[in-house]
């Protein structure tokens, strides 16, 4: 099944165009030409329609988008997820550590677009991966995934309406009990996935606050006001405070079996249909009891 959308028009929108239409309910342009060309369709109280059709109140619009291709190299692979949360145009996954989220190089199958992949055959949904928020491949925690490429339009138009919380266990004591890190990060070197703080980088803003010591190591939550690469790890490193297990940034950390401890333990968001707002949680993993 491909994604399917049905709108009744009401009498502020009788007279509109169908074609303003579509662009009120923010389809792009390109997704409506290829609803037009691609295998989708328009369709008016059940009668095929183009985008110059004047709707009238009472009628009732259907938006049928086209399957969507998927890259030849994005494998299905069976593994079983972990699905907190799941309706006709989202997921909601509790990501394990040790699994990373798309392909790469070093893992160009073996992950959780993979395993998505393998669902979707499953569950017979003509559809792409489309990942609302990234978790590195050693980072634990709650993913959210569009099921459509609309659906994940509409839902990173704003990203900041996205909340995210995570725990993480750091080296020593930082000296506040909570605070803002608000430093630019780019990438140090062309080729190398290591980030830092750099003036010419991207803005980058990280809340925290300390939950509990740890012996010689601290519990910390985390809020993202911005999602950067490697931006919790790169951020409490520049603090002075780098993730327990974390090798990339800390080089006298010890490495751990399931690498370094950073846990997205909170998202919320509006969903883009209903406008419901949604909120999901997960506990602590045993790995950080070290």
């Amino acid at each position: 099944m491909s994604l399917q959308l049905t709108y009744q028009i009401s009498s502020d929108e009788q007279g509109m165009s169908l074609l303003n239409f579509l662009k009120k309910q923010e389809i792009s342009k390109k997704a409506i030409v290829a609803t037009k060309h691609r295998g989708g369709d328009l369709t008016v109280n059940g009668q095929h329609q183009t985008v110059r059709y004047i709707l009238q109140e009472g009628d009732v619009l259907t938006v049928t988008f086209p399957p969507e291709k998927r890259s030849v190299g994005l494998s299905p692979y069976e593994y079983e997820l972990d699905i907190i949360f799941e309706d006709e145009y989202l997921l909601v996954i509790n990501k394990p550590a040790g699994i990373p989220t798309i392909p790469s190089i070093r893992h160009p199958h073996e992950t959780l677009a993979n395993a998505l992949i393998h669902y979707y055959n499953e569950q017979g949904i003509h559809s792409t991966i489309h990942f609302v928020n990234r978790l590195d491949r050693d980072t634990s925690g709650l993913l959210v995934v569009a099921k459509y490429r609309h659906i994940h339009h509409l839902m990173t138009k704003d990203v900041k309406q996205i909340k995210r919380k995570y725990f993480t266990l750091v080296k020593g004591h930082p000296k506040s009990s909570f605070g803002t890190i608000k430093a630019p990060i780019a990438r140090l070197q062309e080729g190398n996935v290591k980030r830092g703080v750099c003036e010419s980088g991207d803005e980058a803003i990280t809340h925290y606050r300390v939950m509990t010591f740890e012996g010689e190591n601290t519990l910390v939550e985390c809020e993202l006001e911005t999602g950067r690469t490697h931006q919790i790890r790169v951020h409490l490193a520049y603090l002075g405070h780098p993730l327990v297990g974390d090798t990339l940034y800390d080089e006298t950390s010890i490495t751990l079996d399931e690498g370094h401890l950073l846990h997205s333990y909170y998202v919320s968001f509006i969903h883009p249909i209903t406008k419901r707002e949604y909120c999901f949680q997960t506990d602590l993993p045993n790995r950080f009891k070290l």
